[in-house]
């Protein structure tokens, strides 16, 4: 008896040109991933009237604050699928070029008034949770719309292609540290900033090395954004206390058309996001470290 032939993969939605913006830049854009009938329960769910605050973990950045709401299980909910929709996916694995699995995800609703965050390498904590190399990327899906105003990102282009930059602390508590500030400073003056504006539907994908930051939100609308992290197949972390949530797990796609469908067992369960971290509970430590072992003072 013949063995059937297993189905083709999905094809990746990115151009030649977009993956070859990508390995210049460490960011590339590609407009219209989502339709905007696709992204109808998520704005929903985004609404500023909505309380979000038990799912949300408040971060401190110096005198910022920002809340974000984080999960890695991936269940039959919407956001349980988000991770696994194959165009996200098979782009994510165009553009590192191997196998990838759901390393997190987060929905950051920035309403007007919220802070900022400051700019960072994500690589920088990635590394601290075990990973060997810098193998890893995120999508960032618009679910407003994301311009300066309103705190969209800004990335610094070609910087994924430096060093791990040594951290330092910043502020007094255990999450305010970023990279040290005066080989920042440098990178800036010679490579600049580049602003992520995002239509609602857009995605931004970038190299975890890449530089970015975001600004406060000074207008009157919100920003809304799900960020869908992915590690390397090849890349799964040496073994951490604490960090069960990041090993490796098989990635198994959804059927590309369960937003349009609303194919989901619920917007999210129950258990679907990781309990909010404080300074004195970390929970998952994905924001308030369970440790930091490269930053030191800034003196």
């Amino acid at each position: 008896m013949d063995t059937p032939t297993p189905p083709p993969k999905p094809a990746h939605p990115l151009s030649a040109e977009q993956l070859a913006a990508f390995e210049r830049d460490g960011v590339v854009i590609v407009r219209g991933l989502f339709s905007p009938d696709e992204l109808e329960v998520l704005r929903a769910t985004c609404d500023p009237a909505r309380d979000l605050s038990e799912l949300q973990t408040e971060v401190r950045d110096g005198a910022r604050t920002y809340k974000v709401a984080i999960w890695t299980r991936l269940d039959e909910s919407l956001f349980g699928k988000l991770p696994r929709t194959p165009r996200v996916v098979r782009a994510a694995e165009a553009l590192l070029g191997e196998p990838v699995y759901h390393w997190h995800s987060k929905l950051l609703r920035k309403l007007p008034g919220d802070g900022g965050v400051g700019i960072h390498q994500d690589y920088a904590t990635w590394y601290e949770d075990g990973c060997l190399g810098p193998q890893m990327l995120t999508c960032t899906v618009a679910i407003h719309r994301n311009d300066r105003a309103n705190g969209c990102v800004a990335f610094v282009p070609g910087s994924h292609k430096l060093a791990r930059i040594h951290r330092v602390r910043l502020g007094e508590t255990s999450d305010t540290h970023g990279p040290e500030p005066a080989r920042v400073a440098e990178i800036l003056r010679r490579r600049g900033q580049i602003h992520g504006e995002l239509e609602p539907g857009d995605a931004l994908f970038f190299h975890c090395m890449t530089l970015h930051a975001s600004g406060p939100n000074l207008s009157a609308t919100p920003r809304s954004v799900v960020h869908l992290s992915y590690n390397a197949v090849s890349n799964q972390p040496i073994p951490r206390p604490g960090q069960a949530h990041h090993r490796y797990r098989p990635l198994a796609l959804v059927a590309d058309d369960y937003l349009r469908a609303r194919d989901y067992s619920a917007v999210y369960e129950a258990d679907t996001f990781h309990a909010r971290e404080t300074e004195d509970d970390p929970a998952a430590g994905i924001f308030y470290r369970q440790r930091d072992q490269d930053v030191d003072a800034h003196g």
